[in-house]
């Protein structure tokens, strides 16, 4: 899945004299892969989440740097390794204070170390730890979905330190960056803030995809932990408009039979979140979502909403009313006419008259039994329509 540049450097400062001079704040910047660039257009060409290195060999000094390190920026690039030679002497303060100021580590490595070497090693540490993590993520899919198979998850699990008594907690997204799934760009901007907010939340945790969604399944988070993680996803679209990030969240289950439910959980959440347009939700909030997504026949769902609002919405194919539409608003406003007519911006006469009509279609009095039935059944509409 992926690597962070705090992982991938580690102990590459005694090995090949790498030193971090800026950007430090950016260490959990997630690497897909490193990538050499001489020319100052190539950023242009990068996939995200390169570590690049240079030498500086297609200029001369080093007044080109500061548009350089500024392309590798905007083109979502992880850090960036100048080695320190004949073509670029030092590195101009301008270019610290840039990366610094926009997290992006910046480290030199000296003329005598061959890139080659270092390059060759850091490719490898990233291929093991993709091996490791793809192990691991299987072995949780196999928890999920066959627990009681322990053989296909139980010693791979306690090997990379997930206690079988531990506490879990997981966490349930769906990613658009620019209009494209998570699934399709692992390495997307969305998804590597996701993972570094995430990170924060726990250091002990597995991060995969699963039908469409990025899961993180987090070990042993604490209360304060889970809300600073929710205060972040919730200002996240604020700081990047380009990104949606969609997100639900279980309820903590103890050992590893509580890790099931935990991925139920969290998907109904998120399933929640995207029928009431929250951008986050916890499995504990959605109240009677839990019953209705409790419900693995969708065929009674679908009967129950053609049962209670099929005569309505039929009017409304055949006669083009709005009255399925005004009802719904009518109910999430409590029986008000006066706030229903506010909300839809017409007079409260015009929702007296088409409550009238809807009473008749339906043969209802809207008795508090029958209220209630019709908000079932919208919000059995809602989950159908998500799924």
């Amino acid at each position: 899945m992926a690597i962070t540049i705090a992982q991938i450097c580690a102990n590459t400062e005694k090995l090949y004299d790498m030193h971090l001079i800026a950007g430090k704040n950016g260490i959990d910047n997630v690497v897909r892969w490193v990538h050499m660039v001489e020319d100052i257009e190539v950023p242009d060409f990068l996939h995200g989440n390169e570590l690049v290195f240079t030498t500086g060999i297609a200029h001369f000094g080093n007044e080109w740097l500061l548009d350089f390190v500024t392309g590798l920026k905007k083109s979502n690039a992880s850090g960036i390794v100048v080695n320190i030679g004949p073509y670029i002497d030092s590195i101009p303060s301008k270019v610290i204070v840039y990366c610094e100021k926009n997290n992006l580590p910046l480290f030199t490595i000296p003329w005598n170390v061959h890139i080659i070497d270092i390059t060759y090693e850091l490719c490898h540490r990233i291929i093991e730890n993709e091996k490791k993590e793809i192990v691991l993520a299987e072995s949780f899919r196999n928890l999920i979905f066959s627990p009681e198979n322990r053989e296909g998850y139980a010693s791979s699990l306690e090997r990379a330190g997930f206690n079988k008594n531990s506490d879990y907690k997981v966490v349930a997204a769906n990613i658009t960056d620019c209009g494209r799934h998570c699934e399709s760009k692992v390495g997307s901007t969305g998804y590597s803030f996701i993972r570094k907010t995430f990170r924060k939340l726990s250091k002990s945790m597995c991060m995969f995809i699963q039908d469409g969604r990025l899961i993180a399944i987090v070990q042993n988070a604490s209360e304060k932990e889970t809300e600073m993680f929710f205060s972040s996803v919730k200002n996240i679209t604020a700081q990047i408009p380009d990104i949606n990030i969609v997100t639900g969240i279980s309820d903590v289950h103890q050992g590893y039979a509580g890790v099931p439910e935990c991925y139920r959980e969290a998907v109904s959440a998120l399933c929640v979140s995207h029928i009431k347009n929250t951008g986050i939700m916890k499995y504990e909030d959605i109240g009677i979502y839990k019953l209705l997504l409790g419900i693995e026949n969708k065929q009674l769902l679908k009967n129950y909403v053609y049962e209670n609002l099929g005569k309505l919405s039929e009017h409304d194919r055949l006669h083009g009313t709005d009255y399925e539409s005004t009802l719904r608003i009518y109910l999430e406003n409590g029986g008000s006419v006066q706030s229903a007519a506010h909300q839809t911006g017409v007079h409260r006469n015009t929702v007296n008259y088409k409550m009238k009509m809807i009473r008749e279609i339906l043969n209802v009095e809207l008795s508090d039994e029958e209220r209630t039935n019709l908000r079932l059944a919208f919000c059995a509409q809602d989950i159908l329509n998500v799924k």
